[in-house]
């Protein structure tokens, strides 16, 4: 149970254990909504909605029309629709929070805590915010996170913490503990000096297993991990991950603690960064998911669809420039997919890598040498064996072993191009500012399709002669 300074307590549907594990129980779930929004009494909807999670009710939710939506989450308890404002997806969100008056919204974001409730009111308009703090009991920890953007380590920060002074003995910080009612982390308790700054911290094994007249400043891990508000959110999961964490304290430039980032923010930051690194790899965005509008998905997408299809205009320009060349040996043309298949596939893998690891910290700016080593001799050894098998296939399907060999060299050459551009494009495109995962595709791809066709066809026309 949490709440966020002396507000209502949370429920979190702790009393509810049927979760739905499968589409079709979803979808079941959905048709007995809307089954229960046709009947004016409560009772079939309540036999819907009692022992079903949140979460799942969300899902449930994606199934209904926006009526059906609106109608469901007018009709919860003020705890229910707390706890399906925090679950449902981003668009769903919006329309739910901008259709509810400032008042009642007021009254269901008490059952969230600070954080959660303050990522609520931020798809609000900003000029709207304080239609709905003003309603709020004691409203400052809400202002205090919003004034942080939500990407940041201080967007992503809870303000339920428990912390002692370091002259606290071990019984103190226990009753501290116990009495707390705006917990969000329950590992640790937190010390802080006479003078604010945070001295260190105590994980709750540690300070049980202690004396009760322990003095808390010598139980305390004073080398603690912090982060700045301003940190972006992809670099405090990094830091997570490399430190094996579970909890992170905020602390302000003077080392006062603003609050703490715990592991399952990190996991919606992690599951939120992938998607738009998988998003932005295929010229999308990742959010487009989210949005019903077919114009609006069209105009995102667009541009990089144009983009690649300028690149591969030019690619056709450089099989028409051979295409004398194609017409003396026909089966050139059969091995050119093939090899722009393979090629670009190993540039985009090399690619993700990369992209993986400057998200995660694992690849450094300042070490590139490394990763592009590392990455090269994969690319060499997966290009060499492709080669070999193309051109033995070559070889016996054209009955000339020149034939073999140019589809060999040709594959081996276009898969380390590709595997070099996949490598190198994302940490250049880091060190300049811009987002390695929006520029991949289409520097790969020009790469993949135009220098190694050309490169795969330049040779066909040297070794010509031999091919006859």
């Amino acid at each position: 149970m949490e709440r966020f300074e002396g507000v209502i307590l949370r429920d979190k549907f702790g009393h509810r254990h049927k979760t739905l594990t499968a589409d079709g129980d979803v979808r079941a779930l959905s048709l007995n909504l809307k089954l229960g929004l046709k009947d004016p009494s409560d009772r079939h909807l309540r036999a819907a909605v009692d022992d079903i999670h949140p979460a799942d009710l969300a899902d449930a939710m994606r199934y209904l029309s926006d009526a059906e939506d609106l109608a469901l989450f007018q009709r919860l308890t003020h705890v229910e629709a707390a706890e399906v404002l925090d679950e449902v997806d981003e668009t769903t969100l919006k329309k739910l929070v901008r259709s509810t008056a400032p008042d009642i919204l007021a009254s269901i974001l008490q059952h969230l805590p600070a954080d959660e409730a303050a990522d609520i009111i931020s798809v609000l308009p900003s000029d709207q915010w304080e239609l709905v703090l003003s309603r709020i009991r004691e409203p400052e920890p809400l202002r205090t996170l919003l004034a942080y953007q939500p990407e940041t380590a201080g967007g992503l920060m809870a303000r339920g913490y428990v912390d002692v002074p370091l002259h606290a003995t071990q019984q103190e910080a226990v009753e501290q503990f116990r009495t707390a009612s705006n917990l969000e982390h329950i590992f640790y308790i937190y010390a802080f000096a006479v003078d604010g700054q945070l001295a260190g911290a105590v994980d709750l094994h540690t300070l049980l297993r202690a004396e009760p007249t322990a003095l808390i400043a010598d139980l305390i891990d004073k080398e603690v991990v912090r982060v700045p508000p301003e940190m972006d959110q992809e670099q405090v999961a990094s830091i997570f991950n490399r430190y094996d964490l579970s909890a992170l304290p905020v602390v302000d430039p003077a080392n006062r603690m603003l609050g703490v980032i715990t592991s399952d923010h990190i996991i919606d930051v992690v599951i939120q960064e992938a998607g738009e690194d998988v998003g932005h790899m295929s010229g999308t965005d990742a959010h487009e998911l989210e949005m019903k509008s077919p114009t609006q998905i069209a105009m995102m997408r667009m541009p990089w669809i144009l983009t690649t299809m300028f690149i591969e205009l030019i690619a056709g320009f450089v099989v028409k420039k051979f295409d004398h060349t194609l017409a003396q040996v026909l089966l050139l043309a059969s091995f050119m997919p093939i090899i722009s298949a393979i090629s670009g596939n190993t540039g985009l893998q090399s690619a993700a890598i990369i992209i993986r690891g400057l998200s995660t910290g694992h690849v450094q700016i300042s070490d590139w040498k490394h990763a592009v080593k590392r990455q090269m001799a994969t690319t060499v050894l997966i290009a060499a064996v492709c080669a070999i098998c193309l051109g033995v296939i070559g070889a016996l399907w054209y009955g000339k072993w020149t034939f073999g060999a140019l589809v060999s060299v040709g594959m081996f050459a276009s898969i380390n191009i590709t595997g070099a551009v996949g490598t190198t494009i994302p940490l250049l495109s880091k060190k300049l500012g811009f987002d390695p995962a929006l520029t991949a595709g289409p520097f790969e791809t020009a790469f993949q399709d135009v220098i190694g066709i050309s490169i795969f066809l330049g040779m066909a026309t040297v070794l010509m002669p031999y091919l006859k």
